[in-house]
């Protein structure tokens, strides 16, 4: 497998487990270091903790009363954690959550179910500066 991704630190914020698995093997495969957080709480300090990050994933529609907007609003409130890219990936309707993701400034957008083959790939996009808006159906 190559290693478009060799090196590149990147953050999972996703509450469900599942995903976290198949995006963690996933992207390791491609040379990826994965850093995990299921919770969404203290995720600021958990980011700090993991520094430097490449590339923040974060689901949109997460439990226990947070959101990704809200902590996309977290991360970009704090000056070392600014410029780290974030790519939303949600399952929630893209037409409703693109508007919203490119109003806040996110770097990207993938919707779920993820193509596997092109993840590690359009994960590779973001880091490299392109934004990326992507609805799979």
């Amino acid at each position: 497998m190559d290693k478009l991704l060799d090196g590149k630190r990147i953050f999972l914020i996703e509450d469900d487990v599942r995903n976290v698995a198949v995006y963690s093997t996933n992207l390791r495969a491609h040379g990826a270091i994965i850093y995990e957080d299921v919770f969404g709480y203290g995720i600021v300090l958990h980011i700090k903790d993991s520094l430097p990050v490449d590339l923040i994933v974060l689901d949109i529609m997460l439990r226990r009363g947070t959101n990704g907007y809200d902590i996309y609003d977290q991360i970009r409130s704090e000056p070392e954690l600014k410029n780290i890219p974030i790519v939303a990936v949600t399952s929630l309707d893209p037409e409703n959550e693109i508007p919203k993701a490119q109003e806040k400034k996110f770097d990207g957008f993938i919707s779920k179910p993820i193509d596997s083959r092109q993840f590690p790939k359009q994960l590779a996009a973001i880091i490299e500066g392109k934004k990326l808006w992507i609805v799979s159906r």
